[in-house]
Formats: C-alpha cells, sequence, structure tokens
C-alpha cells in the first residue's frame, strides 16, 4: 500500500522504508577505506594519532548519521536561513582565528581535532539553494530566479575561495548547478554558468602551458598576444571591446542575410566569452604557486618529477604494481616505503590499487556507483519537490568528488586537493559525509505518507 501498512506502527513502517543498500554501500567503503588508512598511516610517526581521530570521526560521523535519518528533512526547508547564516558565520569565524595549514586557513582548532567549516559550508549551501528553489518553482524558468540564486551562493564562494579552499569550490559549483538544473532552470542561463566556468578554467590552464612551452610561443604570434592579455589590462579591455563589435557586426549580417538567430544568443555568446576571459585572468593573476604547480604537472608530468610532478607518478605506479589481487594489505611497497604523499587522504585510491589490485579497485568504484544509484533513487521517489532537489544535490556532490579524487590519480584532471569521501582520512569531511546519507535515509524513509 502506499499510504501506509495498516495496523503496523511508525517505528515499523520507518523501519521498512530504510535503505540497507545504501547503508551497505557506506558501510562497504568505511570498511575498506578504514583498512587502506590503516596501512597508509603504519609508517607515519603520528600514526596512532591518525587511527584515533579516524575512529573519532566514525563516531561522531554515526551520530549525525543517526540524526540526519531521524529528523524530518523538511526542517532544513523550513530553517535554511539559518542554516544559511551559520555556514557564512563559520567561514568568516576562521578566516579570523583559523588555523593556518598548508597555505590554508580553513581549520578551527578543537581538543581532540580540527574542524572545517567549508565541509559545513558545502552541504548547507545544498539545502538553503534546493529551499530557496522551492519556494520559487513557478519563476526558475526566468532570469531574475537565477541571477537571485547565484547572489544567494556567491558569498559562500567568496568567503571559501578567501581561505583560499579552491577544491571546496571545486566540489561546491557542479553541485550548485544540478540543484538548478533539476530544479528547471532555464538551459540558456544553465549554458552561460558552464560556459563561463569552463571557459576561464581552460584560459587558465592555456596560460599555464604556454608558460611553460615557451617553443610554441616564439612560433606563434597569435598566442604571445593572448599570454600578454593576462598582464595588460588596457590590452584586456581593448580585446572585450572588439569581441563586443565583433558579434553585433555577426548579428547584422546575419538579419541582412534572413537567418534566423535570435540575437539573444550572439548576446550570450558574447558575453561568456567575455566574463570567461576576464574570470580567467583573475585566476590566473591571484593563482598561488603551488596550484600553479599542480596544473603543470597535469599537463606534463614530466617537468618535475622529483617535484610537483611526484605525487601523480608515484600514485600511477602504485596502482599499476598493484596487479589483479594487489600486493596485500601493509605489503605495498610504494605506499609503505612511503614514496606516495598523501597516501592516507588525496591519494588513498593508490594504496587502494596497490594493496588490494583491480578487485579492490573494482570494489571501491561498484560501492560507489551502488551509493550514488540509491541517493538518486531517493530523489526519484521523494515525496516533495525539495526532497528532490537535495537528494539531487547530495549525489552530484559525491558524483564529482569520485571523478575529481579517482581522476587525479590517474592524472587525468589536475591534483587538487579532494578527499575521497568514507574512503579518505578526513575527520570533517567524513562527519558530513555521513550526515549528507543520512538526510537522503530521511528522504527515502518518508517516500511515503506515514499514517
Amino acid at each position: 500500500m502506499i499510504f501506509g501498512y495498516g495496523g503496523l506502527g511508525r517505528a515499523e513502517q520507518r523501519r521498512r522504508h530504510i535503505d540497507w543498500f545504501l547503508i551497505g554501500a557506506v558501510a562497504g567503503l568505511l570498511v575498506l577505506g578504514t583498512l587502506a588508512i590503516f596501512s597508509a598511516a603504519v609508517p607515519l610517526p603520528y600514526h596512532a594519532q591518525i587511527i584515533h581521530r579516524h575512529f573519532l570521526g566514525i563516531g561522531l560521523g554515526v551520530i549525525v548519521f543517526l540524526i540526519g535519518m531521524w529528523l524530518p528533512y523538511q526542517i532544513y526547508d523550513e530553517q535554511w536561513k539559518i542554516l544559511y547564516a551559520i555556514s557564512v558565520a563559520l567561514l568568516i569565524g576562521v578566516l579570523i582565528s583559523g588555523e593556518m595549514l598548508r597555505g590554508t586557513r580553513g581549520w578551527f582548532k578543537l581538543p581532540f581535532f580540527s574542524f572545517q567549516p567549508s565541509e559545513v559550508a558545502r552541504v548547507c549551501m545544498i539545502l538553503c539553494l534546493s529551499a530557496f528553489l522551492n519556494r520559487r518553482a513557478h519563476k526558475i524558468k526566468t532570469l531574475g530566479a537565477i541571477v537571485y540564486a547565484i547572489g544567494l551562493v556567491l558569498p559562500v564562494l567568496f568567503l571559501i575561495l578567501k581561505e583560499p579552499d579552491l577544491s571546496s569550490t571545486l566540489v561546491l559549483f557542479p553541485a550548485i548547478t544540478a540543484v538548478l538544473f533539476c530544479a528547471g532552470a532555464h538551459g540558456l542561463y544553465l549554458g552561460f554558468l558552464l560556459g563561463c566556468g569552463l571557459l576561464s578554467f581552460l584560459l587558465t590552464v592555456a596560460w599555464t602551458f604556454f608558460s611553460i612551452r615557451t617553443d610554441w610561443l616564439e612560433s606563434s604570434a597569435l598566442i604571445r598576444f593572448f599570454m600578454e592579455l593576462s598582464h595588460l589590462n588596457v590590452t584586456l579591455v581593448i580585446t572585450c571591446v572588439g569581441i563586443v563589435v565583433f558579434f553585433f557586426v555577426a548579428w547584422w549580417v546575419c538579419a541582412r542575410l534572413g537567418i534566423p538567430i535570435p540575437a539573444v544568443y550572439f548576446v550570450a555568446l558574447a558575453t561568456i566569452i567575455l566574463v570567461g576571459l576576464m574570470a580567467g585572468n583573475i585566476m590566473e593573476s591571484q593563482i598561488k604557486g603551488y596550484q600553479r604547480s599542480r596544473l603543470v604537472t597535469f599537463l606534463d608530468p614530466a617537468v618535475d618529477p622529483r617535484g610537483a610532478g611526484y605525487n601523480l607518478l608515484q600514485a600511477r605506479i602504485a596502482i599499476g604494481s598493484g596487479g589483479v589481487t594487489g600486493k596485500g594489505i601493509f605489503s605495498g611497497t610504494q605506499s609503505q616505503l612511503g614514496f606516495v604523499p598523501e597516501r592516507h587522504t588525496d591519494f588513498i585510491l593508490a594504496v587502494v590499487g596497490e594493496e588490494m589490485g583491480l578487485l579492490g579497485t573494482l570494489a571501491v568504484l561498484g560501492l560507489y556507483l551502488l551509493l550514488l544509484g540509491r541517493i538518486f533513487n531517493a530523489a526519484r521517489v521523494a515525496q516533495d519537490r525539495f526532497g528532490y532537489l537535495v537528494a539531487c544535490g547530495i549525489g552530484a556532490m559525491f558524483a564529482c568528488y569520485l571523478f575529481i579524487n579517482a581522476g587525479m590519480s590517474v592524472g587525468i584532471v589536475p591534483v587538487a586537493g579532494v578527499p575521497l569521501p568514507f574512503v579518505s582520512y578526513g575527520g570533517s569531511n567524513l562527519v558530513m559525509s555521513l550526515w549528507s546519507v543520512g538526510i537522503v535515509e530521511s528522504i527515502h524513509s518518508r517516500r511515503y505518507t506515514i499514517a
């Protein structure tokens, strides 16, 4: 029966609505991740602290998971403004009194562990944006709704970038875009956002690439011209004016020839190029040295095999040396001898590949696909629009985590310092990831009206 189970009690009905496949996928990832973290931490002098904090994170995470599953998820829809205020306050607070670690002021130092506010803000922004768009369902196709939504998100993105924490932004932006898409935002506006983001990233990568390939600069005057745009603001302004004139002339010519292309497409394309060009210029000028090194090694790891490219090359060696069945837990030479840096956090998949082999890697990927499948299934059966949007946003967040972390381990995306939730070491990320899954369970368990 859709609307109840007759004489069954409320607790029994709720129990039958729990998605045990989702819980099983998370439990499996936690088991594999704990084994990999133990193995990766053994050679480290502070391995006892890592293990202690990992179990502390699991304990706290289970508590917030149960709270997230027990609370009706609609409470976040009602109190989204409070969540937003808490997120902004935490991000401002960490900029003022946070602990500096590896060039990022993004942690609060607490007695037993460090707390990262950007992890909280990431989940809260999915909840807040979903609630915001849920109230504007009838206006979601309008430009005003998108502008208001971007205005809601920009302060949080700005505060995260001020830390600076680029990895959190890389995960949050796709999740926000997914929520907007699932809410029914106009494809033209979403294309504009994606185009600006993609173009600014590609321009940054291009400038970095040409900075290390000086032979290309010497052979092309056009490339040298665009490289100079990143340093000459006057030239950049002139180029922007030229782009506007070019698209205006293109529209005029099409109109005269009777080609039925609406003017809005010319305006949108010109704006994407202009915004992307300016954003790329800002990113190229503000990018940190270690971030530039990561881009360089992504483009060509052999440029600095003993420096910036060391992590990627060693991760590839570790994954490739594992074979089908792996070398066994605590038996990986690359991980146990310390050749793979950050092996218990960002490059945990390299440890899994070396010590558990192809089978262990496929197990992690398979459990993640099961996790994503159950999250999107919760979105499909959600009883209201808010639950649907939240589940879609959380699913997109985990999918982005998986793509970036696995991709940077094999060199198809730049090294971005993004962990693999439930598998990598990281207390704040683990706790917030389990809270996210708890919210998804709440959405799934309340998919029917319980009498």
